[in-house]
């Protein structure tokens, strides 16, 4: 009886701890990095994001210059005739008609273009976040789960040590728990292992050195509600996705450049005025017009509209493979939270029980003789594989979710 009590006590707490997964406190909450926490940090300091912005400053400026008149030329030189003592003149360049006008607006679509371009870029680098600290959470997990399971071990190989001593047990039992704690000791390795590398990652995303700690919450929201429809979630990305408005304002761009290469058949214009001083004469002022003359319109003016015209179809097609290629992103991203979700949901309300009820029960048996070592052991063990898969699914699902919204341009409204 003292020995099936001590058996009893040394399974029953680790089993117990299994079950409700109870976890380590966290530090103080201001060491804890927080998933709002890193997406505001990136968006705050990342260098990429920046880099976006600043040319897209740089793209608003150019608007007001492409439609502002060329700046005057002011010409001074000495008199021609004996009498002639100084002449000045100034001259102002006039693009045709409609020139200023068409060159403002491209500048204007590629200044928006640039702008949605931070946009795009500000959802990937949140994509990009979420899934790295989704990913270091679900390492963390599994590091956890892997530890507790070598507790329970190391008190199942002393219970099999004991029987051992007693006469009730076998010698194999002692030395297959020693190495299902091998395995779970380069378990814990493997995982530590990736644990660095995911941390090394975030931390190159949020603009730290690689290095820096990273302390995850111990506990998150698990809830994974139902996203709306595919076909919905495509035509919202349609609609929303800066990267295909940016592509948009690509085609008008090609567009306006298309139209004004044809104002080229048009003549430009300039004006001028001159006075000169004459010394004992009337002073002398006159005018002048130019205008070009588009002499060879077969070999500049008809190349140059054939180009835009190209340029202008290289973009629409572009535009057409982006909204084929985002609409596969969306349509992947849906796959995959769908499953990793039904997965999740699954291991939690049923393959999870099951597993801790059938470790109960050989537990019961085991400690009255009719259950072996090796089927105990291996029961404990497809338990904490199964959490392990549990928190997997969910960092997965929270993964996909986060690639579908940055698919589709917006966060994705549960209903």
């Amino acid at each position: 009886m003292p020995f099936r009590w001590l058996c009893k006590c040394l399974f029953t707490v680790p089993l117990f701890l299994a079950c409700v997964s109870v976890r380590a406190g966290a530090p103080p909450s201001e060491s804890v990095l927080t998933l709002q926490a890193a997406l505001d940090q990136a968006a705050a300091v990342n260098p990429g994001v920046a880099r976006f912005r600043m040319e897209a400053a740089a793209r608003a400026a150019i608007p007001s210059q492409a439609g502002t008149l060329p700046d005057p030329w002011l010409s001074a030189e000495p008199g021609r005739g004996a009498n002639s003592q100084l002449r000045l003149g100034i001259t102002q360049a006039l693009p045709a008609p409609g020139k200023l006008h068409l060159q403002r607006l491209v500048a204007e679509h590629e200044a928006e273009a640039a702008q949605l371009e931070v946009g795009e870029a500000t959802l990937q680098l949140s994509a990009e976040v979420k899934q790295g600290w989704w990913r270091l959470f679900f390492l963390d997990r599994a590091v956890e789960v892997v530890r507790r399971n070598q507790d329970v071990l190391r008190q199942t190989a002393a219970v099999a040590q004991t029987r051992y001593r007693v006469g009730e047990g076998l010698q194999q039992d002692v030395l297959l728990a020693q190495m299902e704690f091998s395995k779970l000791l380069e378990m814990e390795i493997e995982w530590t292992g990736e644990r660095r590398t995911a941390e090394a990652r975030l931390n190159t995303l949020l603009y730290r050195p690689p290095a820096t700690p990273i302390v995850l919450p111990a506990s998150v929201e698990e809830a994974l509600p139902a996203s709306p429809d595919e076909d919905m979630l495509i035509q919202q990305a349609q609609a929303a996705r800066p990267a295909l408005t940016a592509q948009r304002r690509q085609v008008d761009v090609a567009n306006s450049q298309q139209d004004l290469a044809r104002l080229d058949y048009r003549p430009d214009f300039s004006v001028g005025a001159n006075h000169e001083w004459r010394e004992g004469e009337k002073d002398f002022t006159s005018v002048m017009f130019a205008m070009s003359v588009p002499l060879h319109t077969g070999s500049r003016q008809d190349r140059a509209v054939d180009e835009r015209g190209a340029e202008l179809l290289a973009r629409r097609y572009a535009l057409q493979d982006a909204e084929a290629r985002v609409a596969a992103e969306v349509a992947v991203a849906f796959s995959d939270y769908q499953r990793a979700r039904h997965h999740a949901e699954l291991y939690k309300t049923s393959l999870l029980p099951q597993a801790a009820q059938t470790v109960s029960a050989m537990l019961a048996g085991y400690q009255v003789g009719k259950v072996d070592f090796l089927n105990l052991a291996q029961a404990q063990m497809t338990l904490n594989d199964y959490e392990t898969r549990y928190w997997q699914s969910l960092s997965e699902a929270r993964e996909a979710l986060a690639r579908l919204s940055a698919a589709v341009g917006k966060e994705i409204t549960h209903e």
